[in-house]
């Protein structure tokens, strides 16, 4: 196949399509990696508890600076190894490549011990590192998981702190890492809270019981989020009845928030609000019944409050 092929016009043309693919391949990689730092950037102006799953007080203004620039160095440092990474498999496609038009003058015995001892390596040893890398890759360039979203994956809510070539890091609520192979995270099912329109709605779901007066307690509801600091004023409060239990009504109130951080705390705001205001009001929030078998501590079929 390669006999009728000069050698020369056959190398110059497989470097010049290595070249322009490096030079596409360096554009598009430092084109991510500008977009993805100039959105960790406007991500911490808009919110300065990105870093945090949860805000709090106990990091020192000095600390959270340095946690903002880790965010981004991480993001730098990703790009740069994948970019390496591209380079350097497409040396070694290049390499070979170039060795295709002597690849009649081997031995096939060689070539057959070749083929078979990098299909070991490759397949066996390096399958998992392999997988975790392309899957590392895939996950940089897709907008469904970056640095600095805030997810719910597993039962867990917390921060995407970094996306490494081989895993991603999660600082979960109490402030955990929780730290799963980029393989395993790309099969993964989870809510991105921060793909949103802007804003973040925020709910919080309780019980009353059925004597209750259900308008007082819309009223209560609506007040006690309206009043929070945290609740967006672009939208007032909503409030639904969810279900009717057995023994309870079921009530949603909920409001618009500018972020999850903002999110978390407007949903303790209001849960504390409540409580005060129904315990102002003597309002019961759930019914609480013991149903007691035959053989039961009093000998008898009684139910007792």
């Amino acid at each position: 196949m390669f006999n009728d092929i000069d050698p020369y016009i056959y190398i110059v043309s497989i470097t010049a399509i290595a070249t322009v693919i490096y030079v596409w391949i360096s554009y598009r990689v430092t084109s991510f990696r500008k977009r993805r730092v100039e959105r960790i950037e406007n991500l911490i102006k808009k919110d300065p508890e990105t870093t945090s799953a949860i805000p709090t007080d106990v990091l020192s203004a000095k600390e959270e600076r340095q946690e903002r620039r880790d965010m981004v160095k991480g993001v730098k440092t990703r790009f740069t190894v994948i970019r390496r990474t591209l380079i350097i498999s497409l040396g070694v496609v290049w390499s070979l490549a170039m060795m295709l038009p002597f690849v009649g003058q081997l031995p096939s015995t060689m070539i057959s011990i070749i083929v078979a001892v990098s299909t070991a390596v490759v397949g066996i040893a390096a399958r998992p590192l392999v997988e975790n890398m392309i899957s590392g890759i895939v996950i940089s360039f897709s907008k469904q998981l970056r640095v600095g979203d805030t997810l719910i994956i597993d039962g867990q809510y917390g921060n995407v702190e970094d996306i490494s070539i081989t895993h991603t890091k999660i600082k979960i609520w109490d402030w955990k890492r929780y730290i799963i192979p980029n393989s395993r995270m790309l099969n993964k099912e989870f809510s991105n809270l921060t793909l949103n329109d802007s804003l973040l709605w925020a709910y919080v779901e309780f019980s009353v019981a059925y004597d209750t007066d259900i308008d007082m307690v819309r009223e209560i509801a609506v007040d006690v989020a309206s009043r929070s600091e945290h609740h967006n004023e672009q939208e007032d409060p909503q409030f639904w009845i969810r279900s009717m239990d057995k023994e309870n009504i079921v009530c949603w109130v909920a409001a618009w928030a500018d972020s999850p951080a903002e999110a978390w705390n407007l949903k303790s705001d209001i849960c504390m609000r409540l409580i005060r205001a129904f315990k102002e009001r003597g309002i019961a929030t759930h019914m609480s019944q013991i149903n007691l078998a035959k053989n039961n501590i009093w000998g008898d079929n009684t139910s007792h409050e």
